[in-house]
């Protein structure tokens, strides 16, 4: 900032005379504070306030929902998780990117995209965003978020306006990310609502706040992903009634309130989610009930 002010002196004559001067005061915006959000594995979340939780229905998810920061995920079930769902596609978008879109699949699916073309077809290759929007790169570099995925490593790193970063390892049949961003105004999503309470962060206080799933008229991704609903996990939601019966009910409530009520199987997705949320052993619980079954079998 600039300001001129005025003081006065004796002249030659001893008369006094007004002289001005210009000052200038140097004033800094201190860089806001970057939080952290995780997902891995099928999928497990540590949101941007530290609560953990986990999702293990299909379907496309608001990962992080503001005015103008938009990112969306597609979670689904694969052979190895027995069903349950694992980060299968996450799509960057919203009014800070100016209408554009970065989609990043797994490495089985080749997806790398924006505004759904491909782009970063080689380990090692970069690109500026249209309008000075950021860069995004495609190499091997980046700490792991679960030590167990030691494979090679393939991370598509963004670098975004608004001080929002996001790294997505690219497994064969699943995603990992990280995404550091600070708070924003009306944030909230499966990362939380950043507001430094994370005993509001569950999956159940998160879609009672936003709904279940990404409505259709939000949606990034071209079409509905199909929801698949194995035997196994007909079978764990049936445990949850037996063993539970509040909590179920609980869950036949909130869905039938929050979820897709034309696709009764996106509320059967809804209440598994509801009953099994705060339980990150769920996937040795399905391989320990798939062996039992196999074992039965014989």
């Amino acid at each position: 900032t600039t300001a001129t002010t005025t003081t006065e002196m004796l002249n030659q004559t001893n008369e006094t005379t007004t002289m001005p001067f210009t000052t200038t005061t140097t004033t800094t915006t201190p860089e806001p504070h970057i939080g952290k959000c995780e997902f891995w594995g099928d999928p497990h979340v540590r949101t941007f306030d530290g609560s953990r939780s986990s999702y293990y229905g299909d379907g496309e998810f608001w990962i992080v929902k503001s005015d103008r920061v938009r990112i969306q995920g597609r979670f689904m079930g694969t052979n190895y998780t027995h069903g349950l769902a694992a980060t299968n596609k996450v799509i960057v978008g919203g009014a800070f990117l100016q209408g554009h879109t970065i989609t990043v699949g797994t490495w089985l699916s080749g997806v790398v995209e924006l505004d759904h073309k491909p782009i970063l077809n080689e380990l090692g290759s970069s690109m500026a965003l249209p309008d000075g929007l950021g860069m995004i790169t495609y190499n091997s570099t980046g700490e792991l978020i679960d030590d167990a995925a030691n494979w090679k490593k393939r991370v598509v790193s963004m670098s975004l306006p608004m001080h929002v970063t996001v790294q997505v390892f690219r497994w064969d049949n699943y995603l990992d990310l990280r995404i550091r961003m600070p708070s924003i105004p009306r944030m909230d999503g499966c990362c939380g609502n950043f507001n430094g309470n994370a005993s509001d962060d569950s999956t159940a206080e998160v879609s009672a706040r936003i709904g279940y799933r990404v409505p259709h008229h939000h949606n990034f991704f071209h079409h509905r992903g199909h929801v698949e609903w194995s035997r196994l996990e007909e079978d764990l939601l049936g445990r949850c009634e037996q063993g539970d019966k509040a909590r179920f009910e609980s869950a036949q409530e909130h869905c039938n309130a929050n979820g897709d009520t034309d696709m009764p199987v996106t509320i059967k997705s809804c209440m598994f989610d509801f009953c099994y949320w705060d339980n990150i052993h769920m996937l040795s619980i399905a391989n320990k009930l798939a062996k039992e079954e196999e074992e039965a079998a014989k």
